[in-house]
């Protein structure tokens, strides 16, 4: 026996088809990332098969942490789902693929499951996905609001003296004002806006408007207690949920109404 015929007597040994009234449960001898077996469905109608999932993978995708109610994860899933000429069909909350005679299954299989797998890789990289999206868009939402009327910057101390609070985005605005904005990427990151906060007014740092920034109001990676003590210190706060282009709008605000009064 060849390597190709070990490899495919090896794979096709962890399939197990079984017959159920819309055609046919498929357990594949790959893991979902729940610990249980990936298993799909083929739905034959009239000497046609179509592939479908188990109408649960958004929920559980969601469950686990997996944010696709904003735009950036919903280009995402879209771009998966036409890379492998795959449906989401809203009404049954399915994933499906398109319909193909029994005769060709075999194709359409492959591509089902490369979906299946690369929609799961979403929940191994959803935190980093989170903070790297929500970033690049809150940095791209300012620089286009404000970039005719303001030098931005990012990952630098806008107050020298204070070299040790490097922020995320600095909006310099060409009136003197600056907002210097931290998004809440971590429990971490509002901890240092609140200490920066405190600093600048310790300190007696004029020009400088500090801002913490939510992605959504209910976000978990920073603890109540930090939250708390957000809100009761000195520090802008904004949820990118409630509406982006209220937080940019916002931001702009506080520059100009602090510099004109």
């Amino acid at each position: 026996m060849n390597l190709k015929e070990q490899i495919c007597l090896s794979l096709c040994a962890g399939f197990v088809v079984r017959p159920v009234p819309m055609g046919f449960a498929i357990k594949s001898p790959f893991s979902w990332f729940t610990g249980d077996a990936l298993t799909f469905y083929g739905r034959v109608k009239g000497g046609l098969i179509r592939f479908e999932d188990d109408g649960l993978t958004i929920s559980e995708l969601e469950g686990a942490g997996v944010d696709l109610s904003t735009d950036a994860r919903l280009e995402i899933m879209g771009t998966l789902l036409r890379e492998h000429s795959i449906t989401y069909d809203e009404t049954d909350v399915l994933f499906h693929s398109d319909w193909v005679p029994e005769a060709d299954a075999g194709s359409q299989v492959a591509q089902f499951l490369s979906f299946l797998t690369r929609v799961q890789d979403l929940l191994f990289t959803t935190r980093e996905r989170v903070v790297g999206t929500f970033r690049d868009d809150l940095l791209a939402a300012i620089t286009e609001r404000l970039g005719g009327e303001a030098t931005i910057s990012t990952d630098e101390a806008p107050v020298p003296r204070l070299s040790d609070y490097v922020v995320d985005i600095i909006v310099k605005h060409k009136s003197g004002k600056t907002a210097a904005i931290f998004p809440a990427l971590s429990e971490q990151r509002a901890l240092e806006a609140i200490l920066f906060s405190k600093e600048i007014e310790l300190k007696k740092v004029s020009n400088i408007i500090p801002f913490l920034i939510y992605e959504d109001a209910s976000v978990k990676c920073v603890s109540k207690r930090t939250k708390s003590r957000a809100m009761n210190s000195d520090l802008e706060m904004a949820a990118w949920d409630g509406g982006q282009v209220d937080v940019v709008e916002k931001v702009a605000k506080y520059l100009r109404r602090n510099a004109f009064g």
